[in-house]
């Protein structure tokens, strides 16, 4: 195929060697490589003039240099197309763009395709003449016409972008495709993109397929990768892996790229930082800074790859030059550290500016954090919020929280309650638990945002299901405190229980309080030890006094005459066996009372670490059922409501109290829960938190019955052999 004759004569420019006889070459040129300078209705112009006499290639340059212009202002095409390339190259004669784009025009204006698509050039580049796009278009139609395939394909290129004209994608897919038929395969390329677009056509995979296949038999690189990414979106991962294959191994950055990312995430292959690391320095060596930091994150971090810190750091060093915020930031941390570099924090502060500077949210907290801490780096609450204000615009939760934090004490910006709630808002948004318990404790309050009482509760029930101990705690005080919902002292007591489990000091002291006043001195021990361990005062000093206490009654036992040990220092001397964990739905469950008397392994009432973490663990599970329980049963849940009446009648893991276990199985039998309507109507009969009543439990008891429940007959019949 016959390309561009401008393209053959730039090759021949670059050969120094021959540019003295290059005047020759372009005089001696055939009939057949000079056919592209001829107008389609005159083939003859040209051909009469190569039938000069050999005796003009002995001629000097410069008589060459006089007889082409003498010849050119004659009107000689081929000259006057010599004469441009010369002075547009600077070949024997001053370089003069003018010069240049003067002869191109006379040329051009005669009907040649090549001189058309050359002075169409000058025009777009504004070589010689000012730019004018709408000219360039000009030209380039001119010798698109003529099949000139790189006029077609720079023709499509500006009515595909709207250059010198409105963008035109009819216009552009028309040209697209008469150079793509011509088989030049940029434009094959770009006329795939528009079938697999609906742009100038209605869309066509099949032929957008063809086409990128065409561009791609040509080896050309950039077009297999095309080809691979419409394999890709296709869903045929394997001719799509072998394509970007074919052009990555030619070079192709972009399919080296997306190999290193491919393997590296473990899609379309097998996860291999291996092959990931191959690709990625290919393309790093070219000095793409995205590959340069994915090498340096291996090197670096990879469980498939020996860490090699130095290389890390060169990798990450070359790609913080080029300005990759990541790679700044990661850097900083290793200088900060000193891991695989001597460590300098200055350095490290810097670069974390150069990342924050960029907009990464990472690298600005990270700085603000520094500021608030005084950490290698003097204490100054204004910069911290001025990093913090930026990271949390960016979007970085943990920034949007501690923001909140600041306009709530004042460090470096006013009091602002209405800025802490928003903030703490943004920052719950993105499940950050903090901000959402922070949030629920000003909408209880209504400070800084309208107060929602309902709201607050579900979030802080949300929380404590997630093992957040603050909002146990809280919830702790809400239920046994009673003024914003209905007081609940059983409930009260699991989310202290929860709360302490989960290490919350204050609800660990006031644990150990409860304890003390039943005079359960051994669980009191254990949970202001654990209190005490965090350093909250009111903790240790109370466990000076129980801990007097014991050993009050230690001293008293060792004076004591009786020769059987009494246990003066009650414990819980029971546990439940309580299968309260379900998923819903869950079968009922029938309580059995396991009852196991707790013995000391050592004679000393205070327990030693190993003994509160073995009571902890039992406590654990039990609690947190109990907790699940009671949420569910208050959600309406009848196998719950059922489970939890069984408790309360029992009084296992919870007082016990009938009237609530009435209630709690009435609400499960209205919800047509069988078992729950037979123990309903066994209540009304033996008066278990109600008033004996055998018409309410005949009506229960048939109601259970009409199911085919075969409990339910029984109970009528022993009814009916009541009643007579």
């Amino acid at each position: 195929m016959s390309y561009d004759y401008v393209f053959v004569i730039n090759l021949i420019f670059k050969i120094p060697m021959i540019r003295s006889i290059l005047l020759l070459l372009l005089l001696s040129l055939n009939a057949q490589a000079l056919q592209i300078l001829q107008p389609k209705d005159d083939h003859n112009t040209v051909k009469q003039q190569l039938d000069q006499s050999s005796s003009d290639q002995s001629l000097s340059s410069k008589q060459l240099l006089t007889q082409l212009k003498k010849s050119a202002k004659s009107g000689d095409s081929r000259s006057q197309f010599s004469l441009a390339n010369m002075y547009h190259k600077g070949i024997n004669v001053q370089q003069d763009a003018k010069l240049a784009f003067y002869w191109y025009t006379q040329v051009a204006e005669q009907g040649y395709a090549t001189a058309q698509f050359s002075l169409a050039e000058d025009y777009y580049q504004g070589i010689g003449v000012d730019q004018d796009l709408k000219q360039a278009l000009i030209w380039y139609e001119k010798s698109a016409q003529q099949d000139f395939v790189d006029a077609q394909y720079k023709l499509a290129n500006m009515y595909h972008h709207g250059e010198g004209t409105e963008i035109d994608y009819n216009q552009a897919h028309y040209w697209y495709e008469r150079a793509a038929q011509l088989g030049f395969a940029p434009a094959q390329l770009e006329l795939a993109k528009f079938y697999e677009a609906s742009l100038g056509a209605d869309k066509d995979l099949r032929l957008a397929q063809h086409w990128y296949e065409k561009a791609a038999i040509q080896l050309d690189a950039g077009a297999q990768y095309y080809l691979a990414d419409f394999f890709e979106r296709e869903g045929d991962p394997m001719l799509a892996l072998l394509m970007y294959k074919k052009s990555a191994n030619q070079g192709f950055v972009q399919s080296q790229s997306r190999l290193s990312n491919l393997y590296r995430r473990g899609y379309l292959v097998d996860q291999d930082d291996v092959a990931a690391l191959k690709w990625a320095l290919m393309v790093a060596e070219q000095n793409d800074s995205e590959a340069q930091f994915l090498s340096a994150v291996i090197y670096h971090q990879s469980p498939q790859v020996k860490q090699d810190l130095s290389q890390a750091v060169y990798w990450y060093q070359r790609a913080s030059e080029q300005g990759h915020a990541e790679a700044q930031y990661n850097l900083a941390t290793l200088y900060l550290n000193g891991n695989g570099v001597e460590k300098d924090v200055d350095y490290a502060i810097e670069l974390y500016q150069d990342s924050a500077g960029q907009g990464f949210t990472l690298a600005q907290y990270a700085l603000a954090l520094h500021y608030l801490r005084a950490k290698d780096v003097e204490q100054d609450y204004e910069k911290a919020t001025e990093w913090l204000l930026k990271a949390a615009k960016g979007g970085h939760a943990p920034a949007q929280y501690s923001l909140a934090l600041r306009y709530k004490l004042g460090q470096g910006v006013e009091k602002n309650t209405e800025q802490e709630a928003y903030w703490y808002q943004e920052a719950a948004k993105q499940g950050n638990l903090e901000a959402h318990y922070h949030l629920a404790l000003l909408l209880l309050s209504g400070d800084g945002i309208d107060k929602d009482v309902k709201k607050a509760l579900s979030m802080l029930l949300n929380l404590s299901v997630q093992d957040h101990a603050s909002a146990q705690y809280q919830l702790y005080k809400i239920y046994n405190k009673g003024e914003i919902t209905n007081k609940d002292e059983t409930l009260a007591k699991v989310y202290l229980h929860r709360a302490s489990e989960g290490g919350h000091s204050i609800s660990q002291y006031q644990l150990g309080q409860l304890y003390q006043e039943k005079q359960l001195l051994q669980d009191a021990i254990q949970w202001l030890s654990l209190s005490a361990k965090q350093n909250y005062a009111p903790a240790k000093a109370l466990l000076v006094v129980v801990r007097a206490e014991v050993k009050k009654i230690v001293e008293e036992k060792s004076n004591s005459s009786e020769t059987e040990v009494v246990d003066s220092v009650p414990v819980e001397a029971t546990t439940m066996q309580a299968s309260t964990e379900r998923e819903s739905p869950a079968p009922i469950v029938n309580f059995k009372l396991d009852e196991k008397t707790f013995t000391e392994e050592e004679p000393s009432l205070i327990p030693d670490q190993n003994q509160i973490a073995r009571s902890l663990a039992s406590n654990t599970k039990v609690m947190t059922n109990v907790e699940k329980l009671v949420i569910s049963a208050k959600q309406g849940n009848p196998i719950a409501q059922h489970n939890l009446s069984t408790l309360f009648s029992i009084g296992a893991l919870v007082p016990k109290d009938n009237r609530k276990a009435f209630m709690l199985m009435q609400e499960a039998a209205k919800q047509g829960l069988t078992q729950s309507q037979n123990s309903l109507a066994m209540m009304y009969i033996n008066g278990v938190g109600v008033e004996p009543d055998y018409q309410s439990a005949y009506f229960w008891a048939s109601t259970s019955a009409r199911q085919g429940d075969q409990e339910g007959q029984q109970i009528l019949l022993h009814l009916i052999s009541i009643v007579q």
